[in-house]
């Protein structure tokens, strides 16, 4: 798999329909991957957490974010094209839907938990949702939660705690996890949950998601002080090398 690093993190070069091909083939033959989709901020946290960084070092990074193509664009770098948590979901749910895939949905709250697998159930009866957890549990309960995992023996096991315990959790819990494919997804169960609305259709031609969300969420601000210094670190790479 090919790589373009920016601001350090390492992401896969693979277009969209490129990377779930490949995803599916890592599943097919049990290899197991850890997939991270990594946005600005996710970039800014690494700059500033080498545990996080040492993580990403190891994971399957996908660009989820405009900002990381602007970037890779600015730098010269071989990434032409976003891999959103979003669609990559659904566009592995349709192949589990398919080959009868097994899936476990760890995350969220109770009830966005419970609503997004009966949005799942409902939009792909051919996949099998053997397990599903929300992300409210102690440290004394993980075991039991990674034996439960285990005992489901899911292809694909969703991770919905936002950034960055979601990736440290998976970290943590690696060399116990069986799952073939394992995909931190921030605010996905949200979003199939419906209780956070996707960005309509123009917001997102205009690569104006973000934006959308912000006004939809003004809570959001202070994530989104990562953008102008991802911008500002991008910049300072560029003219750092002429």
């Amino acid at each position: 798999m090919k790589e373009a690093k920016i601001l350090g993190v390492s992401f896969s070069t693979l277009g969209f329909n490129a990377t779930v091909s490949d995803l599916v083939a890592r599943a097919e033959a049990g290899q197991r991957t850890h997939v991270v989709t990594a946005n600005p901020e996710v970039v800014m946290i690494a700059k500033e957490n080498a545990g996080f960084q040492s993580i990403l070092d190891q994971a399957y990074v996908v660009p989820d974010g405009i900002g990381i193509v602007y970037a890779a664009k600015m730098l010269d770098k071989p990434l032409h094209e976003r891999v959103t948590g979003v669609e990559l979901v659904d566009a592995l749910m349709q192949e589990a839907n398919t080959q009868g895939w097994k899936v476990f949905l760890l995350g969220a709250s109770p009830d966005v938990n419970r609503m997004a697998a009966a949005r799942l159930e409902k939009d792909f009866p051919g996949a099998k949702i053997v397990g599903r957890r929300d992300g409210y549990f102690s440290a004394d309960e993980e075991q039991l939660l990674i034996n439960e995992i285990n005992a489901a023996s899911p292809d694909l096991l969703f991770v919905a705690m936002g950034v960055p315990r979601q990736e440290f959790w998976i970290a943590k819990h690696w060399s116990q996890l069986n799952t073939p494919i394992v995909i931190g997804i921030g605010g996905v169960f949200d979003v199939l949950a419906g209780t956070v609305k996707r960005a309509p259709v123009l917001w997102q031609k205009l690569h104006l998601e973000w934006l959308y969300r912000l006004l939809r969420q003004p809570s959001r601000w202070k994530r989104q002080l990562a953008i102008p210094r991802f911008v500002g670190a991008v910049l300072i790479e560029k003219w750092g090398k002429r």
